[in-house]
């Protein structure tokens, strides 16, 4: 018996957009000191101290977001961290059809993430446009990204013999 075993990680890649995130926290910064240089101290404490926990809290969220995705010959497990707190799975027997393809994240489902339209259903995506489309035999509909298109179609082809 062959085993059936697919594994990944993916993790947020902002490369180049974290120039305009830093170009808006400058902003946020000199805007920061032009208030503190007109109102009341109190206040100008509270609004920089607030808007730095923002920032603070919006880069954590951002470098811990990754989505692992684990396939077996009985289930398919996922999680988006650090969104949910336990992973989910989905047994083989309710899936109906299962296949790879590739996607326009932002026509299709508005972006990567986590994503929620009502004809095209649930989508999990971190990167890329290739992914595993899931029928369940509820109806719903399920998307779960991959970089790893190669592998996955191999275990599809796999999962199918079977």
């Amino acid at each position: 018996m062959v085993n059936i075993n697919f594994n990944e990680s993916q993790y947020i890649n902002l490369g180049w957009k974290w120039i305009f995130f830093i170009g808006l926290y400058v902003l946020m910064f000199w805007a920061l000191v032009e208030q503190f240089s007109k109102e009341k101290e109190l206040e100008a404490i509270i609004s920089i101290l607030f808007s730095l926990l923002v920032i603070i809290i919006f880069n954590i969220i951002v470098i811990l977001m990754r989505l692992d995705t684990e396939i077996d010959e009985n289930k398919i497990t996922f999680r988006y961290r650090p969104f949910h707190i336990r992973p989910r799975k989905i047994l083989w027997d309710e899936v109906s059809e299962f296949y790879l393809r590739s996607f326009k994240p932002i026509r299709e489902y508005g972006g990567h993430g986590i994503q929620i339209r009502i004809k095209k259903g649930r989508s999990y995506t971190v990167s890329g446009s290739k992914g595993l489309q899931l029928i369940l035999k509820d109806g719903k509909k399920i998307l779960i990204g991959t970089n790893k298109p190669n592998q996955l179609q191999l275990l599809i082809d796999r999962l199918k013999q079977k």
